[in-house]
């Protein structure tokens, strides 16, 4: 029998590629003869990179860059030698997780540490760059990359505005000529599973920028100064690329990307899909087993999960999902192609106890899930 495990992480406790080795485990259990092929998995979000670098055999990379607010740390990016392949998360550089509730300041926060990153990428010469885009604590628009590339934005009177956000409302000129033309031989996709555009009503401001830190009496002041870089960048383009989806992802980063670097965006779990290949690996399988740390009605809306079942569909291999925590309306995931959902939770106990047990807990899962699987086989 063949088995494809390609699980997501699951969260706190599990990375994709300790996931799918436990589920490997769980399947040889009970079919020892069987063939594993594990696929650690993910959407775009946190832990992409780790799951693209495990599943393709790369390595993890580090740079010091600027945070949100300008501190320095260490971010992570993956490199797959074999693909000339670079993977980021821009959350290394710029993520919310990188300041408490009191340090969030869209004024002053912005993406320049994103722009270092990509500088350190660029000494690699990739053939290809994947950008998870999520997870920002800004709302720049990309200005701090851009400058960080080589950008330089002015006002009608030809003086440099500041790396700040609102300072963008008086920008008048972008001169792009300072960017390598070498990010030009780069094929860069963005992971991005929000269809938001730059401003208005859906914009980066209106819909993500409270959580930024963006006070509602603000959002009008700095989706005015978006709307005015917006304009730039379409015109530095040559297309609208302000009014595309996903310009407003990650503060307006998804913007600059596709304006300044050709980016085209693409849902987080389709790009992973297609970078492992996991159609292929799962051609000619009996089962694929998928998961994650929790599932719920939301799942369908491009969770790992979601994608890895709609691949095995389309090749009619049926999918198995393992999940910590089952949530609400998880019947019209059944309705809509899982074979079984099974949760992961053994005992009654706290959720410091679930956490803690979680791998030993998925691998009995597995193992009975099979055992269920062996015992339809001796009847037919």
């Amino acid at each position: 029998m063949k088995f494809v495990l390609a699980p997501d992480s699951f969260k706190g406790t599990m990375s994709a590629a300790t996931a799918a080795a436990t589920m490997s485990a769980g399947v040889r259990d009970v079919f020892p003869d069987a063939e594993c092929i594990e696929v650690p998995m993910a959407d775009g979000g946190e832990g992409t990179t780790q799951s693209l670098v495990d599943a393709l055999g790369g390595k993890l990379l580090h740079a010091d860059v600027a945070d949100a607010l300008g501190r320095t740390r260490t971010a992570h990016f993956g490199w797959i030698e074999a693909e000339r392949l670079a993977v980021v998360e821009i959350a290394e550089a710029a993520g919310i997780e990188h300041l408490t509730t009191e340090e969030l300041n869209p004024r002053e926060a912005n993406t320049a540490g994103v722009g270092q990153l990509l500088n350190h990428i660029l000494e690699l010469s990739p053939a290809r760059l994947i950008v998870g885009l999520g997870g920002s604590a800004t709302n720049d628009g990309g200005w701090g990359m851009a400058r960080a590339l080589g950008a330089v934005a002015t006002t009608a009177a030809g003086k440099e505005i500041e790396t700040r956000a609102l300072a963008l409302a008086d920008a008048a000129n972008l001169d792009t000529s300072g960017i390598s033309e070498r990010w030009q031989d780069v094929e860069i996709t963005l992971a991005c599973d929000v269809d938001n555009p730059l401003t208005g009503e859906r914009g980066a401001t209106a819909v993500f920028g409270p959580q930024k830190g963006v006070q509602p009496n603000e959002v009008e002041v700095f989706d005015a100064a978006l709307a005015q870089w917006g304009k730039l960048l379409d015109s530095a383009s040559g297309r609208a690329v302000s009014e595309i989806p996903g310009a407003g992802a990650a503060g307006g980063l998804g913007a600059a990307f596709m304006a300044l670097l050709g980016a085209k965006p693409q849902r987080g779990v389709e790009v992973v899909i297609a970078t492992v290949k996991l159609g292929e690996k799962i051609a000619g399988a009996d089962f694929v087993f998928t998961g994650e740390g929790s599932m719920d009605f939301q799942t369908k809306f491009g969770k790992t999960p979601w994608g890895v079942m709609l691949e095995a569909r389309a090749q009619g291999v049926p999918t198995i999902a393992f999940t910590g925590n089952l949530g609400r309306d998880v019947e019209s995931l059944h309705e809509n192609g899982f074979a079984a959902i099974i949760p992961t939770v053994r005992v009654v106990g706290t959720l410091k106890e679930a956490l803690a047990t979680a791998q030993p807990s998925l691998q009995d899962s597995v193992r009975m899930a099979c055992r269920i699987l062996a015992a339809a086989r001796t009847r037919e």
